[in-house]
């Protein structure tokens, strides 16, 4: 019994292991740091709270 439980916390335990080895590359975030062109960007009128 004991030694079913070993290797299920073995088998957990590399699990995360493996799971929490992904890539985290500068090249994964270029997606992210666009720029927003804000002269395309509009204010709507009167539709404020105040």
């Amino acid at each position: 019994m004991n030694t079913k439980k070993i290797f299920f916390a073995v088998v957990a335990a590399a699990t995360l292991l493996v799971a929490s080895c992904t890539s985290n590359t500068a090249s994964d975030d270029t997606l992210y740091e666009q720029g927003i062109d804000k002269t395309i960007i509009t204010k709507q009128q009167g539709t404020g709270n105040g």
